[in-house]
């Protein structure tokens, strides 16, 4: 049998959520070089406060609810400008000029581990850089020195909700705003829990996890996405279960949060019918499973209402239900049974729908590999290459589906990350 990686989070610490642990101060923050863009305070040291440009002479500036601006994801509308706090959710925007500039408010969740948001920023296809935020309304040149013409950018929630939520508040161009690429004509919806919303995945061997860390960008869904060209809405956070939260006491369960378009946000509802996919994968169970009051059949009823669900609302989708890698039979001792005891409820789950004529459901399987080739991320999750693995086998399971034109694969890849 194959083994799953020990297990989805480490165990919190007092006075810790999860396995989060506080940014130390003065903290170097990473980044990459980009010739042509000044990631205003990402690459300087004392993180987002440093070098924070106000609004300048020349500039136009449009509100962050112009319909030429694209959001890829779950936004929220509101009389500042959309919010969107889901991982991957991604700002698409053209403009003529060298210049651009964003007026962003980074609303922290009201935890006790106060990160602030990051976004990769995107531009022409280039490679991607990291702009750190801060807490509150600021201005961040994102831009500058380009060469003449038209400029696709492309700005990707990199944290997930534990984070927060950002609001744009506006864009300023120093030449033309222009409408974006149109949306793709592929679209995933990923359900999930750190996995899918890339946990700790860009941090060194040993890390601990910080806002830093988190790249979604790089998540497996995320790359599958981009692989078949698809548009992708991701609805992830990490340690949130189907029944059970690893740490219990973190609010919400994911069958409440995938209702709201904001997760922190009691109040912010989604209209399913805004977003409809070709495929769905859900990928929840892992944080169940860790809890001591973890019951096989209480789990199975409350997922079969997950995907009863989303088979109601989206009958003609197929349908991936995923075994995550972070799952041992012999965690969190040997003959805990973990692992089998999952597996036989999601393929059970599986099986029961197929028989009664539902032919787009299946089971996938996402083994952990070989952690001496591919390494981890932080706190044991899974490093960027086990979710270059992963979205592999993802985008083989849909690989069968109406393909996608050849410029929504172009579009799909002009964003990639390094």
């Amino acid at each position: 049998m194959r083994r799953n990686a020990p297990r989805e989070q480490a165990p919190p610490r007092p006075g810790m959520i999860g396995s989060r642990v506080p940014r130390a101060p003065g903290m170097v923050m990473r980044c990459g070089v980009l010739a042509v863009v000044a990631l205003a305070a990402a690459c300087e040291r004392g993180g987002a406060s440093a070098r924070r440009p106000a609004p300048r002479p020349g500039m136009t500036w449009h509100r962050g609810d112009d319909p030429r601006v694209r959001i890829e994801g779950r936004a929220a509308s509101g009389p500042g400008g959309p919010s969107f706090a889901w991982p991957a959710s991604t700002v698409h925007l053209r403009f003529r000029g060298s210049t651009l500039d964003l007026r962003l408010r980074d609303t922290l969740l009201d935890d006790r581990i106060r990160d602030a948001d990051a976004l990769g920023v995107v531009v022409d296809g280039g490679p991607m850089g990291r702009l750190a935020l801060r807490e509150g309304e600021a201005v961040y040149r994102v831009a500058q020195g380009l060469p003449p013409g038209a400029h696709d950018v492309d700005l990707v929630k990199l944290t997930e909700p534990e984070a927060g939520a950002i609001t744009l508040l506006g864009v300023g161009v120093d030449g033309a705003l222009e409408p974006g690429a149109p949306p793709r004509s592929r679209r995933l919806l990923a359900i999930g829990d750190s996995i899918t919303a890339g946990y700790g995945i860009a941090g060194p061997a040993g890390c601990h996890y910080s806002a830093d860390y988190a790249d979604a960008s790089r998540a497996w869904a995320t790359l599958a996405a981009r692989a078949l060209g698809a548009e992708v809405q991701v609805l992830a956070w990490s340690g949130r279960g189907v029944l059970w939260n690893n740490n219990p006491e973190a609010e919400g369960l994911m069958p409440g949060l995938m209702e709201r378009a904001l997760p922190a946000d009691p109040a912010s509802t989604w209209d399913w019918q805004a977003f409809v996919p070709d495929a769905v994968v859900v990928n929840l169970g892992t944080n169940d499973v860790s809890r001591p009051e973890y019951d096989a059949d209480a789990f199975g009823r409350a997922y079969g209402e997950i995907l009863d669900g989303l088979r109601g609302r989206f009958p003609r989708a197929r349908l991936v239900v995923a075994l995550g890698p972070l799952i041992a039979d012999d965690d969190p001792a040997p003959g805990t049974g973990r692992l089998t005891r999952m597996r036989d409820t999601l393929q059970g789950l599986v099986r029961a729908r197929q028989q009664r004529g539902d032919g787009a459901v299946r089971f996938l399987e996402l083994y952990s590999g070989d952690p001496a080739a591919e390494g981890y991320g932080c706190d044991q999750h899974p490093s960027v290459a086990t979710h270059a693995r992963l979205a592999a086998a993802l985008a083989g399971e849909l690989a069968d589906l109406a393909p996608a034109r050849p410029q929504d694969t172009a579009i799909a890849h002009r964003s990639a990350a390094p």
